[in-house]
């Protein structure tokens, strides 16, 4: 019998952080709607679907979403 990991619990409960990130971006950005945060906050967490260690992947997709929000349109943000 292994012992969980960090790492293991972290990604057992992914779903739970980003349910939680979304409300606090809706929150946070009453003007934009559940399905926008929602697709945001989803193409954002695709882009770490290969990576081998997810603890910090919510904090991450939280950044990147609130960075694309609060960047004027036509500006690039940096990758």
């Amino acid at each position: 019998m292994s012992t969980p990991t960090l790492d293991t619990l972290a990604s057992e409960q992914l779903d739970t952080h980003f349910g939680q990130l979304e409300d606090r971006l809706s929150h946070d950005y009453t003007g934009v709607t559940r399905t926008r945060l929602h697709d945001l906050v989803s193409r954002e967490r695709a882009r770490f679907t290969g990576a081998r260690i997810h603890a910090f992947v919510p904090i991450l997709v939280e950044r990147a979403v609130r960075t694309t929000l609060t960047t004027p349109p036509g500006k690039h943000r940096r990758a």
